[in-house]
C-alpha cells in the first residue's frame, strides 16, 4: 500500500526528531542529585523508632504458641531458652500472634517474663519489624546475680 505525502511527511518527521523519554530523564537526574547530595549521618534516636533500621539476628530456632494459654506459653518459651542453651543455640523467633483474649495476652506474659524472671538469660528480644505477631529472642549465658553487700 503506497504512503501518500501527508504520511511519507510524518514518517520522515518522526525519523529527524527523536522523542525523548522525560520519565527516564528525570530519573537519571534525580539518581545525580542524589550521589551529589552529601549523605547525614543517622541519628541514634531515629534509628531506634524506625523499625527497618534494626539489625535483627537469624532464627536458628522458632516456638509457635498459637493456641496456648498464657502460663502455658510462658512454660514453653522457658523449656525452649533451656534447650537452645544446651544444644548451643542462641536466637529464638517466638510467634505470639496479635493477642486473643479468650487465652490471655501471650505477649504481654512473654514481654514481662523477659524483662524480670528471664532478664538473665535473654540478650535482645524485639518485635519483627515486617510481622508484629511475632518476636526475635537472643539467648546468652545466665549471668551471675550479683548482690551488693552490706557494710
Amino acid at each position: 500500500m503506497p504512503l501518500n505525502a501527508d504520511e511519507e511527511f510524518q514518517l520522515e518527521w518522526i525519523k529527524n526528531h527523536q522523542m525523548e523519554d522525560k520519565d527516564e530523564l528525570a530519573e537519571i537526574q534525580a539518581e545525580a542529585e542524589a550521589e551529589a547530595r552529601p549523605q547525614r549521618a543517622t541519628r541514634g534516636k531515629k534509628m531506634r523508632r524506625n523499625p527497618a533500621a534494626w539489625e535483627m539476628p537469624n532464627p536458628e530456632d522458632e516456638i509457635d504458641l498459637h493456641g496456648l494459654t498464657s502460663e502455658e506459653a510462658a512454660e514453653a518459651v522457658e523449656r525452649r531458652i533451656d534447650d537452645l542453651l544446651i544444644a548451643g543455640l542462641s536466637v529464638l523467633r517466638v510467634i505470639h500472634g496479635g493477642g486473643n483474649p479468650e487465652y490471655g495476652n501471650v505477649k504481654r506474659i512473654i514481654d514481662r517474663k523477659v524483662r524480670s524472671e528471664w532478664k538473665n538469660r535473654v540478650v535482645f528480644y524485639k518485635v519483627e519489624p515486617d510481622n508484629a505477631g511475632s518476636s526475635i529472642m537472643k539467648i546468652g549465658k545466665p549471668r551471675p546475680q550479683v548482690t551488693k553487700k552490706k557494710k
